[in-house]
């Protein structure tokens, strides 16, 4: 038997079923059933639309073969991801430095021709690049080539219909008059360091040098504008028994990482 006070707990529990069913049947509940209704509809519909989703979402796999094909093709994409993302950075690098030469010319009022790097050649002190323009485009022996902002990184030496071979700065055969942007505008030669650094030589004795100063080009060459910047002063070499000091010349952009240029016509 079961104690008093579970048989009145049950007991109210059956009177209360059997008086809500025949509400129900009776009709006089439905105003509060569509109340309820109207609540658990909307919660019920976003259950049921995440079920979808996760089932979307998630794949189960029967075997291990399914398993590896489906990981092997992740990892094709992710290869594919990082190749667009590297891609992507490279065309957003080189764009930057084309804008970058675009508004130069354009405050400059210069001739130029805009070129790719296509080839390269370094066999022993001899630095040079090939590039993508020549004879057809206008382009004529030792017309200065630049980078970014008027930065100069050599010359045409050598020229065929549709391209043309610059001897940058620190090729050992290569000479340009440079000016020290410092009191004195001192004047003197920039040459190529064997292919490591520039050296800029005849620099007057009594002339004041200092570490950081900038270096343009002096203008004394009839294809080379004025202005057109080299580097800056790395170190300066005054030996009392020489007529002239030098100076070890930081070049201001990196010969080895060049894309595309601009060749100043001269012609």
């Amino acid at each position: 038997m079961l104690p008093s006070k579970t048989r009145k707990i049950y007991l109210t529990v059956g009177v209360v079923f059997v008086l809500v069913v025949g509400l129900h049947y009776l009709g006089w509940l439905r105003q509060y059933e569509n109340w309820i209704r109207s609540f658990s509809i909307p919660a019920l519909g976003g259950v049921h639309g995440l079920s979808i989703r996760m089932t979307d979402n998630y794949q189960f796999f029967k075997n291990r073969e399914d398993f590896i094909k489906a990981y092997n093709e992740c990892s094709i994409d992710a290869e594919k991801y990082l190749l667009l993302t590297s891609e992507l950075t490279q065309l957003s690098a080189e764009n930057a430095e084309l804008q970058t030469q675009l508004n130069y010319f354009k405050k400059k009022q210069i001739k130029h021709i805009l070129a790719e790097v296509v080839g390269r050649e370094i066999i022993g002190t001899d630095k040079t690049i090939i590039i993508d323009r020549g004879g057809n485009d206008g382009i004529t022996i030792n017309d200065p080539v630049v980078v970014n902002d008027g930065i100069l990184i050599g010359k045409i030496i050598k020229i065929a219909d549709t391209i043309s071979i610059v001897r940058l700065l620190n090729d050992n055969s290569s000479r340009i008059g440079s000016t020290i942007l410092n009191h004195d505008k001192s004047l003197g030669v920039i040459e190529g360091g064997f292919g490591i650094s520039l050296k800029m030589n005849l620099i007057p004795r009594d002339e004041v040098v200092l570490v950081n100063n900038q270096v343009v080009t002096s203008g004394l060459e009839t294809t080379t504008p004025r202005g057109l910047l080299i580097g800056t002063v790395a170190e300066i070499e005054n030996e009392p028994y020489k007529p002239f000091q030098q100076a070890i010349i930081t070049p201001a952009t990196d010969f080895s990482k060049l894309t595309s240029v601009s060749v100043l016509l001269t012609q």
